[in-house]
């Protein structure tokens, strides 16, 4: 039982700090690089290093991205090596030949195919050039064929013991959760105040929200990626397919935020007419954002595991969803009379689709 009991607070401990799961990955594919490179003859005994180097460069918290990493790694390093080994046959003095090969590598770090690979273009050109002078086949070989076999390592460690990095992304998600429901309730009060705020306070409201959800999208990419060769990522495929639609439903409402500063900020919007539709539709919108405010501050962190948490957030829900329908019944009753509430109709989509990927 304590065994067992370790094991959870282990694995707990990995979903929460991805990067000690992969810091422990990296080593343990470093050291075995090291061990199976040790009984080698021959040119390649004389640079064992770069099979740890070359895992600890493929490495990646996805499997996918491991693979990636390593193809990217022995191009970048073979691409250098050519470029090196070209220079070198030039009948030129060193310095230029030195010079040469910075400046066509440099060039050709920056393709895009090498993505973050690309710097060891550089590295392995001047690798070829400086230390592999002597005997520039040889070192080519050991260079480039100990890196892919160090690559090779840390991507079959990788498979083995795969990461669905998700503890990210619901951090992120919380994160974005609170900074919408805070802009909703601020929203909530520009509708229903007569002094109707500055343009440029809903501007940098949506300045402060945009690098949150800038870092969930990079973060779900990642989960994402982490799915493809992941044989884990079937007993979570339906986290990750609720992560994803409350992701998607988060952007959305970002967008339906920086829709609603449109309307409190203009004056001219149908939601500041003198009418009493007008009137009614800002007190409905402004009632269904709070009440998606707090159904967006009591939602459960995960979903999955926080069963009591969720039991807890049952009632701001189905209020969220009573507003919202009210708000819904609203704009399709004064659409049906004119176009100029599609703003109005466009706020009520999103705050909709928000409830839904939390109901």
């Amino acid at each position: 039982m304590a065994t067992l009991d370790l094991w959870r607070r282990a694995r707990t401990a990995s979903w929460a700090h991805p990067r000690w799961l992969l810091a422990l990955k990296t080593a343990t594919a470093a050291g075995l690089a090291w061990l199976l490179v040790q009984p080698l003859s021959g040119p390649l005994s004389d640079y064992p290093y770069y099979a740890p180097m070359g895992a600890a460069a493929a490495m990646s918290t996805t499997v996918i991205g491991s693979a990636r990493t390593s193809a990217q790694a022995v191009v970048a390093i073979t691409i250098g090596a050519v470029v090196a080994t070209t220079m070198g046959l030039l009948d030129v003095p060193g310095w230029l030949a030195l010079a040469l090969t910075i400046a066509v590598a440099t060039l050709l770090a920056g393709l895009k195919q090498l993505g973050a690979m690309g710097g060891w273009v550089l590295v392995a050109a001047l690798f070829v050039l400086v230390i592999g002078g002597h005997d520039p086949e040889a070192y080519v070989a050991a260079y480039v064929g100990l890196t892919a076999f160090g690559a090779i390592v840390a991507t079959v460690v990788n498979a083995l013991v795969p990461q669905l990095p998700l503890e990210p992304v619901a951090r992120a998600q919380a994160r974005l959760r609170h900074r919408l429901a805070d802009e909703l309730d601020t929203l909530a009060d520009g509708l229903l105040d007569d002094d109707v705020l500055d343009p440029s306070f809903w501007e940098q409201q949506r300045q402060r929200t945009e690098p949150h959800v800038t870092e969930l999208r990079a973060l779900l990419a990642e989960a994402n990626d982490a799915r493809r060769g992941n044989w884990r990522a079937g007993r979570w495929s339906e986290t990750v397919d609720r992560r994803y639609a409350q992701a998607r439903a988060l952007e959305r409402l970002a967008g339906c935020v920086d829709e609603v500063s449109a309307l409190v900020s203009d004056q001219r919007s149908s939601v500041h007419a003198d009418e009493r539709s007008a009137e009614e539709l800002r007190d409905t919108i402004a009632r269904a954002m709070r009440a998606v405010a707090t159904m967006l501050r009591s939602a459960a962190e995960d979903p999955v595991h926080d069963e009591g948490q969720e039991d807890a957030a049952a009632v701001p829900t189905a209020d969220a969803e009573r507003s919202v329908e009210e708000l819904g019944l609203l704009v399709s009753h004064l659409a049906s009379t004119d176009d100029k509430h599609l703003p109005a109709a466009a706020v009520w989509v999103n705050l909709q689709r928000a409830v839904e990927a939390w109901s």
